[in-house]
Parts: C-alpha cells; structure tokens; sequence
C-alpha cells in the first residue's frame, strides 16, 4: 500500500502549504465524476497528511509499529534491494529466493504482492533480476493483486519483461553514487524514448554525471536513440564500425554507421558509402539520409536528387521501370518548396527550383543552362546521367 507521501508525490513534511499544493496539482487528475476511487485515494491521502503535519510523532511511532510487524521475508527483501554489493547480483536474488522457498506455501501466497509492491516502490531495481522473482511467484499469472494499482502493475510487468537497458553488473566498479545516477539516467532515457519521443532531442542534451557503461546492448540502443532525433556522437562511430565487421551483412549496422558519420558532420568522404547504401538497401530511411546529406552539403543538387528518388520508385509491380514526369506527387514538390525556402541555394539553383513550379520541363532547361557539365562534375556520378529515363 501506498503511503499517503507517495500518492501526494512529496516528501514527508511538516509544511502545511506544501501538502496543499500537492493536494491541488494531484486534484485535476482524479477527478471525483470520472475516477471515484482516484479521488477518495487522494482525498484520505490529503487528510492523513495534514494529520501527520501536526503530530510528526505519530507518524514516526506508526513507521516503528510498521516495521516491527512486517514479515522477516519482507525485511530481508528490504535489505536485498539496499546492499550496494548484491542488488545487482542474479545469484544474490536467487538466495533470496531459495530464503523465501523455506516458507509453506500460504505464507508465500500472502507475501506476493507485498513483495511485487516493495519491488515496484525500489528506486534503483535491476528488472532482469526481478524477473526471477516475478517467475517465482507467478506476478504474470495473477489477476487479483490485492488493492494494488492494476495500471502500475501491469507497467511494472511490462517493465520487466522488457529487462534492464544495459547489464548493469558493468557498474559495480564504480562509486555507489555514480551507479544509481547511470541507472536513473537511463531509466528515464528508454522511458522518453518510448513514450515521451518529442521530448528526446532535450533529454539528450541533458548534462550530469552519468557515464556510458562498456555494454553492446546499451550501445547499440544509443545508436538508434541518437540517430531517431538526428543527434551525432563521435563516440558511436566506432560502435557502429564494431557491428558492421560482426554482422557485414546487417543492414541497421550500415544505416547507424552512415547516420552517425552524416550527423557529425562528415561531407564528400562520406557520399561513395551513403550512395552503395543506398542502392544496396532501397528503402525510405536510405532515401532520407541520402537528401538530408544533399541538403548539407551540396543543396543546388537537392532537388535533382529528389526526381532520382521519385523516379526509382516508380515501378508497376513487375518491378519495371514506369514513365517517370517529374513533379507529380505531392512529397517531391514539398521537398522543393523546403529547400527552394531554406535560404541556402545558390543563384542557379533557386532558378533551377522555380522553373520547376512553373512547369518547364526541368531536364531541358538543365541541360540548357549546364549542358557542358560532365559527370565527373556532378556530385552524384551515376545518378544524375541515369535519373532522366522516362522523364518528360
């Protein structure tokens, strides 16, 4: 059971006004109409705060009678999830377990959810070693949790059978401090990332002594989380070369590898690799980092680069090569719109971008304009020669 602290989201205090102001922020969210049980929660919650704010005494002589009446098998859980050495440790939890396989089977009935509450409640809890736990007691298996909340339940299941982000037995090396700093850091990284995305970009430039522990499941997670919000970090490079040569014919190894280069700031070195990626793999996230490297680095080609893409993906669906008008769909001309407004275009290319609006046929007016360019001049060899076939 939840203490009346917890549901109010503050620490114990003394402070009338700051009970108040707990009370208010939780009201609009378990509204009396559509959440009873939300709203009698908070309400006794409130009033056993304000009760306890007056005689902090009580308070401390009921948190004594508490302790003194809980099982020895929930102290001695208590105890695992605090000790710096084993709370991290598999083989330490699975002592636990065989302490609690002591008991007779009513006794381990009673203790299942208290257990699972205790564990919900932990701050610094390793979800791959919960799991043994959870597997013992069938946390999975049961509908009927005893006065727990069901929506916290069923995310803390769904929590552990997702497993920790990283292995953190990594960690043991360093300061206790550090530890649980990396662990809430990450926690609430993979959180944002799952259902906060719009807020990932900032949680990413958060600062804070946190370090990056040596684990490739934590790593490869790192690649795709900096790479979804178009984030560079030099470090991941080598992360992502370390796959490649594992796996050479992974794709994701290939695309993180080619993200990270273009998002910190690679340029000509990096187009040969970003262009055989691109034919190798045709897909849309490809198409992306090819017009976005295009859009850095040589915007004038932007919109040549866009009909490349535009055309390849016209085939009927024995996979041939249909007539191609540039233009047509409503992606392509957005994409010249974006880069026609960037401010980044040259003269030429601005006039290239607005002839196109205009509806003059893009390719003859190209080649009017720089039919003596060849294409070791262009900065796309291979494409712009083959992306007129069909065009009109």
């Amino acid at each position: 059971m939840k203490t009346c602290w917890q549901i109010l989201e503050i620490e114990s205090t003394t402070q009338i006004d700051i009970i108040r102001q707990a009370y208010l922020a939780r009201l609009p969210l378990c509204h009396p109409e559509t959440d009873p049980q939300g709203f009698k929660a908070l309400r006794q919650a409130y009033e056993e705060a304000l009760r306890l704010a007056v005689n902090p005494v009580e308070e401390a002589d009921d948190e004594e009678k508490d302790a003194a009446a809980e099982h020895e098998i929930l102290r001695a859980f208590r105890t695992l999830l605090d000790s710096e050495s084993d709370r991290f440790q598999p083989s330490a939890w699975q002592k636990f377990i065989q302490q609690l396989n002591t008991w007779n089977m009513e006794d381990v009935d009673q203790l299942r959810w208290p257990l699972c509450a205790i564990a919900i409640e932990a701050r610094y809890l390793s979800l791959n070693c919960a799991s043994l736990l959870a597997e013992r007691l069938n946390w999975h298996s049961f509908n009927d949790s005893e006065g727990m909340d069901e929506e916290e339940r069923e995310a803390f299941l769904e929590a552990i059978q997702a497993g920790d982000c990283f292995d953190f037995l990594s960690l043991l090396e360093y300061p206790i401090a550090l530890q649980n700093q990396t662990v809430e850091y990450y926690f609430a990284l993979e959180r944002c990332c799952r259902y906060h995305p719009d807020y990932v970009t900032a949680f990413l430039a958060m600062e804070g002594p946190w370090l990056i522990p040596d684990d490739a499941k934590l790593h490869r997670k790192l690649l795709r989380w900096y790479s979804s919000v178009q984030t560079g970090m030099a470090e991941l490079i080598p992360v992502a070369q370390q796959w490649q040569t594992e796996e050479p014919e992974s794709e994701d190894a290939r695309y993180y590898l080619c993200a990270q280069r273009l998002y910190c700031g690679e340029g000509e070195s990096l187009l040969a690799d970003l262009c055989a990626y691109w034919e190798s793999y045709p897909s849309t996230q490809a198409d992306n980092l090819l017009l976005q490297w295009s859009k850095r680095h040589c915007p004038d080609y932007f919109a040549l680069l866009v009909m490349v893409i535009e055309a390849r993906s016209m085939v009927d669906a024995q996979g041939q090569p249909l007539k191609y008008v540039p233009g047509e769909s409503a992606r392509t001309r957005l994409l010249w719109a974006e880069i026609l407004h960037s401010g980044k275009l040259s003269p030429l290319g601005q006039s290239f971008i607005e002839s196109l609006f205009f509806k003059r046929k893009a390719w003859a007016w190209w080649k009017s304009r720089v039919g003596s360019e060849t294409e070791q001049d262009s900065p796309f060899p291979g494409f712009v020669s083959g992306s007129g076939t069909g065009s009109t």
